[in-house]
């Protein structure tokens, strides 16, 4: 009776720190308790095969009140063979977990269709893994993930040739990380506000990093493969700034008249005086004299020289 009074945020707070295995026996002494405990109980689900819970898809799919609790959802399955039937449970399941905000999916690469069933939007949803190909089941479901930050996509069994979906350009507005194959990041990466790249598979070209160049942002981590010549690979990725920039940024230094120094990206720029007084100061960039140091000045006994 005492527990009925109680309002249902701090029946939450009581059962938040209590083991699932606890709060299960604990729903089952109260029902005033049940709600609160299968709020928590479903909240972050991590199956796999290993672990013997994948039931857990099964309850979701027949009590589709359920998926509104599930917050994190993770599978992940071994080699072994799963029937058909599950898959079906779990695309139904799925399709109502509309309250997601982190989806890790590694199960049959073949499966992709299992995201096909979903039809509802996932407003929430900022994190997206999973070991099924870039199809079009695949780019349907993300373009109704709005909110999305991190994506990771596996391409192993979807041939370089084909094509990769494309994505309308109103899509991912937010992704910041991408982990996938280059022909995927290809597809994905141009038009967004992605920061940090990683590729652990297949082979980095000139061409994809002209590609990826196309991001929104400025790429902050990059990381990849490759066998390509390292001279083009870093030409390519380096950009330096076109000629004309260095004019722009003297033409403005000269309306500048008291400056007296300016450093730009390790530059130090100095002025020069032209012709006439009245013409003021040429701005450029200006060489780095190292200081020499004649040999008579070295000491031979320092701990500075023996350590080099």
């Amino acid at each position: 009776m005492f527990l009925l009074q109680l309002p249902v945020e701090l029946l939450d707070a009581i059962c938040e720190p209590v083991r699932p295995v606890d709060l299960v026996s604990f729903a089952r002494t109260s029902s005033s308790i049940y709600p609160s405990a299968q709020r928590l109980l479903y909240r972050h689900l991590s199956l796999s095969s290993h672990a013997q819970n994948l039931r857990a898809v099964f309850a979701i799919a027949r009590k589709p009140e359920l998926a509104r609790h599930v917050r994190t959802f993770s599978l992940r399955l071994d080699t072994s063979p799963v029937f058909g039937a599950f898959y079906r449970l779990l695309g139904v399941a799925l399709s109502s977990m509309t309250e997601l905000t982190s989806l890790d999916l590694f199960v049959d690469p073949t499966a992709s269709w299992i995201l096909s069933q979903t039809r509802h939007a996932y407003p929430r949803l900022l994190h997206f893994a999973s070991s099924l190909p870039l199809d079009d089941h695949v780019a349907g479901f993300l373009r109704r993930t709005d909110a999305l930050l991190e994506l990771e996509i596996d391409g192993s069994i979807m041939p370089i040739s084909l094509p990769a979906p494309i994505l309308p350009v109103a899509s991912l507005p937010r992704l910041s990380q991408f982990v996938g194959p280059s022909h995927v990041a290809s597809a994905i990466v141009p038009g967004r506000p992605v920061e940090s790249i990683h590729l652990p598979t297949g082979d980095l070209t000139v061409e994809d990093v002209i590609s990826l160049a196309n991001t929104t942002a400025h790429v902050v981590v990059f990381g990849a493969t490759t066998s390509s010549l390292p001279i083009l690979l870093l030409d390519a990725l380096s950009q330096p700034p076109k000629p004309s920039f260095y004019e722009q940024v003297a033409t403005v230094l000269t309306s500048l008249p008291d400056l007296k120094g300016f450093e730009l990206a390790g530059m130090q720029w100095g002025p020069t005086k032209k012709a006439t007084q009245a013409d003021g100061n040429v701005w450029q960039s200006q060489p780095t004299v190292g200081d020499i140091v004649d040999a008579e000045d070295v000491d031979l006994d320092s701990d500075l020289f023996f350590a080099y």
